[in-house]
């Protein structure tokens, strides 16, 4: 086995993995899975959430222990069970078109929006393991949903998780480079008819006239040269 052969390979193969993000899924659907692991375990034998921010009589940031049937942040139909099938193909869906637009665009998107769709896809799968896998029994609740603990008192009204985070995180600043994209794009248009005009800055009505004015005069340069 020839070793200078391979280590360019292996090196290669590092870089595609690393600006793929896809490392960036794998850690994130870890942390989501083994943070909602931890507190479906500590909350078998405990009642009182934990106060991570503020005190007993005031907290501001605690982990709290809910099961959400519905999508994130509550939203939902009042039946668990349709919740659970609607939401699953949902996911299913979404996670299948995230991942099909990003091989298909995998070599032309901008490495922000890689990260983006990574994490989209981390609240897909995260949420859809809770609803396919977690069975009543060990949630040790009466239905089965979605692990919720992060609690945010008086700031938030809905008790959510690191998926939940991912997809808002990721759609919020899939949202502002998309924007900031196109005012760049819009001045770079407006730079270059800048530049074809002189410097000199037309409106839609000057352009209409300047356009047909070449027209005409390529017209005649037409019946000079058949002349």
């Amino acid at each position: 086995m020839d070793l200078k052969n391979i280590w360019p390979k292996v090196l290669k193969g590092l870089k595609w993995f690393f600006f793929s993000y896809i490392w960036l899924f794998i850690l994130f659907l870890v942390v989501d899975i083994l943070t909602k692991q931890a507190v479906v375990n500590y909350f078998r034998s405990h009642d009182n959430p934990i106060v991570l921010i503020g005190s007993a009589s005031k907290p501001f940031l605690q982990i709290s222990y809910s099961i959400n049937t519905n999508a994130a942040f509550g939203f939902g139909m009042e039946n668990p069970v349709a919740n659970r099938v609607l939401y699953c193909v949902i996911a299913f869906i979404g996670f299948g078109l995230i991942l099909g637009f990003y091989i298909w665009k995998n070599k032309k998107i901008n490495s922000l929006v890689k990260a983006c769709l990574m994490l989209m896809c981390v609240g897909a799968v995260g949420n859809l393991i809770d609803r396919l896998f977690y069975s009543t029994d060990f949630l040790h609740y009466p239905y089965n949903g979605v692990v919720d603990w992060i609690d945010f008192i008086g700031i938030w009204p809905f008790i959510f998780n690191i998926a939940d985070s991912c997809v808002v995180i990721g759609v919020l600043i899939l949202i502002v480079y998309l924007i900031v994209d196109e005012v760049k794009e819009m001045k770079r248009k407006r730079s270059l008819e800048i530049q074809e005009t002189n410097g000199k800055v037309l409106s839609k009505e000057e352009q209409s006239r300047l356009e047909k004015a070449q027209t005409k005069e390529a017209s005649k340069e037409e019946e000079q040269v058949k002349e």
